[in-house]
């Protein structure tokens, strides 16, 4: 595959600034009655701490990443979503109140989607140009609601180690896949409660750093594409992020590394994916 000016692969170092919307999803589907203050804590750590700490990380390195923020959270948190979009970083949709969409009604994830939109280009000024579904997750419609609503790619999907084309009705959007082992909370999600909510365990930086930076070489050695999918109430404390650091470090050491946005990713490989 031939990248952006003779790049040896492409990164996408994405965030789901989901702040506690994960949480409150997750003690309505379970029927708890009353919002637990100390879980909703787990999320509000992100715009109060994590989002400052990541953006000044990325100036240092004078690079541009993916948020994809419900607009949820743009409407509760728009300093925090102003903050990101003045830096240059690329606003992407993920839903409007972080709804699973497997669990929804067509008219609730259209509904989802436009609110989302809409609460995002009330700060930016534009729609976003690209979806991560909420909980990792997609029902039979979201493709073709995703091109209705004139979406330019999807980032969801676990199936391939390049972006790929899916023809929908007549239009084209990209997919730019993801992948288990490159999210952060698989390997440092945890919570006491409730106790079946993301309790994956707290595991070493060090060892995370390892999967990471071995998965990136192989990537580079292949000439692929990837794609890190991160938290800021995950990957945004201190030991996490030196760790990003460390890890960002590793790919401009290369030379030639493109590291882009999702937008930036989608829209080449419109372009040149195919030749």
């Amino acid at each position: 595959m031939e990248w952006k000016d003779g790049a040896r692969c492409v990164v996408c170092l994405t965030f789901d600034f989901d702040a506690d919307t994960s949480w409150r999803n997750i003690m309505r589907r379970n029927n708890i009655e009353r919002d637990n203050p100390v879980v909703l804590s787990i999320g509000e750590y992100a715009p109060r701490a994590a989002v400052p700490r990541i953006l000044k990380l990325l100036k240092s390195h004078e690079l541009r990443a993916g948020f994809f923020v419900p607009g949820e959270v743009a409407d509760r948190f728009p300093d925090s979503v102003k903050e990101i979009h003045s830096a240059d970083h690329e606003l992407g949709h993920h839903g409007y109140s972080h709804t699973n969409p497997a669990r929804s009604t067509l008219s609730e994830e259209k509904e989802e989607l436009e609110r989302g939109s809409d609460a995002l280009a009330k700060i930016s000024g534009v729609k976003p140009a690209g979806y991560r579904a909420p909980a990792a997750d997609m029902s039979p419609h979201t493709y073709s609601l995703l091109v209705e609503h004139g979406l330019l790619y999807n980032s969801t999907m676990m199936n391939d180690d390049l972006p790929y084309i899916v023809e929908v009705e007549g239009k084209r959007i990209v997919e730019l896949p993801i992948r288990w082992m490159l999210d952060d909370w698989v390997h440092f999600g945890f919570n006491m409660f409730p106790s079946l909510a993301y309790q994956s365990g707290i595991s070493s930086q060090e060892k995370v750093f390892e999967i990471w930076s071995a998965e990136f070489e192989a990537v580079y050695e292949e000439g692929l594409y990837f794609m890190l999918t991160m938290h800021p109430q995950i990957m945004g404390v201190p030991s996490r992020s030196k760790m990003l650091d460390r890890l960002i470090q590793l790919m401009k050491s290369k030379g030639d590394v493109w590291i882009a946005t999702p937008k930036e990713v989608a829209e080449y490989w419109l372009q040149h994916g195919e030749e």
